[in-house]
């Protein structure tokens, strides 16, 4: 029976830091996939974007394509369709065969949540949102300023300078109140609607950035400078130029002393304490849900725990750690590609 949680290893070839091949381990650090592919992702419902020379397919966990090395560019599969770029640019969403199901003739498609893929078409001041069902129906026309996918039945969707929260059919649930826009220090600078996650969503609120429930009323007045989704019962924020995390009163839980952070995934989060500098990468480590630091900052990189494991790098090693900050495979360092 195949491993059903595999991570992409970056083996490099030769000397130099930018030749690699791609591989997969299991949470073991056991090769079970070798590398053989140019580039590769993370394995999504089972399933692996892989490069072979110039075009990309996809495997599943046993190494075997399901997708011959024919497509364009790198897709994820999630419910067997995935959003996918054509060689112009257009997007459009193919099944397991890899056939288009939506022809690919939108400027973005996302991911589908409840049935529905954000799409856009337009570029920049002209970009309009809306929304397609899985029989690639626009099923919300794209009248939208902007807009972000469905997350608890809810997506941040602005009309003019202002954002709110439509449900499926694209009615207002949450009618569009939040300012779109901020004074900063030297331009005026765009606000951002987060997605809902554990009943609670990121807005502007003109003094800052604060957290409303379901029903558009703010649980957590905050006036935070920058705020980011619930993870964990954890959620980013910003103050005085400095991250820290808030629980779901609006508590300050990890004390804002941060200069970089990453959200909370298996109860772990990416930490900086140090300011960079030219010619200085500050190293990073991990804390706990209540700031204690369990794994030291010794990596000059690292992404998020998935599946039990971690991408790290050092100075001279790329690797996978554990939730103890034990390297589970390591090899030298490169300059790797997509991991997504």
């Amino acid at each position: 029976m195949p491993d059903s949680h595999l991570f992409p290893i970056f083996v490099r070839q030769g000397q130099g830091r930018t030749r690699y091949k791609v591989g997969y381990i299991n949470g073991q650090g056991q090769t079970v996939i070798d590398a053989i592919f140019d580039e590769g992702t993370r394995f999504y419902d089972g399933l692996a974007s892989v490069r072979v020379k110039n075009l990309w397919g996809v495997i599943a966990t046993t190494g075997k394509f399901v997708i011959e090395p024919i497509l364009w560019n790198w897709c994820r599969f999630r419910g067997g369709m995935a959003s996918l770029a054509t060689r112009t640019g257009k997007y459009g969403v193919i099944d397991l065969t890899g056939n288009f199901i939506v022809q690919p003739k939108y400027d973005y498609v996302g991911n589908f949540e409840h049935g529905l893929a954000l799409f856009r078409v337009g570029e920049m001041n002209t970009a309009r949102f809306g929304f397609i069902d899985e029989r690639a129906v626009e099923v919300i026309p794209p009248v939208y300023r902007n807009a972000h996918g469905f997350s608890e039945r809810l997506a941040a969707a602005r009309v003019g300078n202002l954002w709110g929260y439509i449900d499926p059919t694209g009615v207002f649930k949450i009618t569009p109140r939040f300012e779109g826009s901020r004074q900063g220090l030297h331009r005026i600078e765009e606000t951002k609607a987060g997605y809902f996650k554990e009943g609670l969503a990121p807005v502007w609120s003109g003094q800052g950035y604060g957290f409303v429930d379901t029903t558009g009323h703010f649980a957590i007045a905050g006036g935070f400078d920058e705020a980011s989704n619930f993870s964990e019962g954890r959620a980013l924020v910003k103050r005085n130029k400095r991250f820290g995390f808030i629980d779901h009163a609006g508590s300050l839980v990890v004390d804002c002393k941060f200069t970089h952070v990453g959200a909370f995934s298996e109860g772990l989060a990416t930490v900086t304490e140090q300011e960079s500098r030219l010619g200085f990468s500050p190293p990073s480590g991990f804390v706990d849900l209540y700031g204690e630091m369990v794994i030291q900052p010794t990596f000059y990189n690292a992404n998020s725990f998935h599946n039990g494991l971690c991408l790290v790098e050092t100075e001279e090693t790329i690797g996978y750690i554990n939730p103890a900050g034990e390297f589970v495979w390591q090899g030298p360092y490169v300059e790797y590609g997509v991991v997504i």
